[in-house]
């Protein structure tokens, strides 16, 4: 019992002193978004694209597991926002490529709570292939996390390559995507 107790107070330490800065990135082509960068990662952004869709990834050490996100307008008018059976099917169109060689050969969806006006959801996958291997391949993982986390006006969609579900940095990326993400109201023109 005591060792649980030690164990949940350093991921609650860890995960306390996690957040090393929030930079601000312009996404849906003119809005602001505060990312809480973890202790430990680098942001990569990629130049704007087309559409107003944005693209970053946020890498661990040794490049261990890396998040990738990209930012797009909602192709659904704010559904995804509201709706959690619109994210899933949205999340099974864009997703559904990994079920046939995952272990779960299914979606198992999880929610994020809801938080000032956006919502949230994601399922894990485990390669098949890879499972069991001592040695995996370089750049390769043996788990992928996808979901987004969607305002009225846009979409965070996002990959979350790791090695585990459960260590200290996948809990940190993921956290990320549960309540690190900040959109900023549109400032007035004058």
């Amino acid at each position: 019992m005591i060792h649980r107790l030690r164990f949940a107070l350093a991921l609650l330490l860890t995960a306390a002193g996690a957040a090393e800065h929030a930079p601000l990135l312009t996404v849906f082509g003119q809005r602001k978004l505060a990312l809480t960068l973890p202790a430990g990662f680098t942001l990569d952004q990629a130049p704007e694209v087309s559409r107003g869709l944005t693209a970053v990834r946020l890498s661990g050490p040794k490049d261990a597991m890396n998040l990738q996100l990209f930012f797009v307008p909602d192709p659904t008018g704010g559904e995804l926002a509201r709706s959690a059976r619109a994210r899933k099917e949205f999340l099974v169109r864009e997703f559904q490529a990994y079920v046939g060689s995952s272990t779960e050969q299914a979606m198992q969806f999880e929610e994020f709570d809801e938080r000032n006006g956006s919502a949230g959801t994601y399922c894990a996958f485990t390669d098949s292939a890879l499972l069991g291997k001592p040695q995996l391949p370089p750049n390769e993982f043996l788990h992928v996390t996808v979901g987004l986390r969607a305002w009225p006006d846009g979409c965070a969609l996002f990959k979350l390559f790791s090695h585990d579900l459960i260590s200290a940095e996948y809990r940190a990326l993921l956290a990320v995507m549960r309540d690190g993400l900040e959109l900023k109201p549109l400032t007035p023109l004058k």
